[in-house]
């Protein structure tokens, strides 16, 4: 009976969705944003029906209030999901929105338009969900900056440079069964940098044209297939000069998740992806063209293993089978060794969780190192990195 009990209890811990944080996302070799098949509340922002699984949690990310994020600079962001009967809402503060995130993933050249993306004072996420016999979710995130002295790094501006940006996405979802569908697109996207005081001082400027995600998953007993599509376009001005920025992202594979017993998760992940990127020069100016194909089939097993009542641990590998990156100026070439390992652990604190990776940075005194420049060397001043909390009520 005792050994019936105990079982129970560890499948209940691993049954209950117990911790969410961007860390533990990142050390199974998973999006911050979202997972397709580990259940964790970070994927509210991947599909926003899935506010409905995660309901009555106040979470934290600690980090810096400079509106990016990295692994030796984490954003600090955090908010709360409350239910009420059928229905689920919250508000979330400080995260990226899918604009911006978008941007980002564009590896804009360090010169004129670069240095005008801003960052944001003010962001905001508000999240209505609920079941009316299937799940349905949706999420509208808001990002404002206003900088009268922006001098492309914020932290030296220049008195004689201006900028106003801001965003709004949408994002709707739906769940029917072990089918989810969502659909996540940018309604508002602009910026502009002013260099100089007078009304005819040249301006940099940056506008959506439209940036539309869409996606699904279906569980197939202990698969997960899923697939991605997004298509952004944006219009760039330099000076007198504009070029058009293009990007497509195509993406689609497996994952198997098996318990191994009790206490540990496994899985299995493989899938092909594809991103196009046309109308930009990452040697230089905007306004050289220079069009990018780059296509990968990654696979990536990690596990999560409960290791004592007030402890979790996890870890990742990932890999790419097969690589190739097409480039005007490089032509065709398989990229650089992609193989990376993570880890990551939670404490069971009462009714808090607290996550983080596992940092083990480039020398031995503590440094912090990003997940790709890691050596081995585990510093216990910094034992744990990406640090979050979840409180469940």
């Amino acid at each position: 009976m005792k050994k019936q009990l105990t079982l129970a209890l560890g499948l209940a811990v691993l049954a209950t969705p117990a911790f969410a944080s961007k860390a533990r996302l990142l050390a199974l070799g998973e999006s911050e944003n979202g997972s397709f098949f580990i259940n964790d509340n970070r994927n509210i922002f991947l599909n926003a029906a899935e506010a409905n699984n995660h309901g009555d949690l106040v979470t934290f990310e600690f980090g810096d209030n400079n509106g990016t994020d990295s692994d030796v600079d984490a954003n600090a962001e955090g908010g709360i999901l409350y239910s009420n009967k059928s229905f689920v809402y919250g508000i979330h503060m400080g995260s990226q929105t899918g604009f911006e995130r978008m941007l980002g993933s564009l590896s804009l050249p360090t010169t004129t338009l670069a240095n005008a993306i801003y960052k944001p004072n003010t962001t905001v996420d508000l999240f209505l969900a609920g079941d009316a016999g299937f799940k349905w979710g949706a999420n509208l995130s808001y990002s404002r900056a206003n900088n009268d002295t922006h001098g492309g790094n914020p932290a030296t501006p220049v008195s004689s440079q201006k900028s106003d940006s801001n965003s709004m996405d949408l994002n709707v979802g739906a769940t029917f069964g072990n089918l989810s569908v969502y659909v996540d697109s940018t309604l508002v996207g602009e910026m502009t940098m002013k260099q100089g005081t007078t009304a005819n001082a040249p301006k940099t400027t940056l506008d959506s044209k439209g940036r539309y995600e869409v996606g699904g998953s279906y569980k197939l007993n202990s698969y997960t297939i899923f697939a991605q599509a997004s298509m952004a376009d944006f219009e760039a001005k330099v000076g007198g000069a504009k070029t058009d920025i293009e990007s497509k992202f195509y993406t689609i594979g497996a994952a198997r998740t098996e318990r191994l017993s009790d206490k540990t998760m496994m899985f299995v992940k493989l899938y092909a992806s594809q991103l196009d990127t046309k109308g930009f020069s990452t040697t230089g100016e905007i306004l050289n063209k220079n069009d990018t194909k780059t296509t990968r089939v990654p696979v990536s097993i990690g596990f999560e293993h409960d290791a004592a009542s007030w402890l979790v641990l996890r870890g990742s590998v990932a890999q790419n089978l097969w690589s190739q990156q097409d480039d005007d100026a490089t032509k065709k070439r398989t990229l650089a060794n992609s193989t990376s390992v993570n880890a990551g652990a939670t404490l069971k604190l009462g009714d808090f969780n607290v996550d983080g990776l596992i940092g083990t940075g480039n020398d031995g005194s503590g440094a912090l190192a990003a997940r790709g420049q890691q050596v081995g060397v585990l510093s216990m001043d910094n034992l744990m990195t990406r640090v979050a909390m979840t409180y469940r009520f």
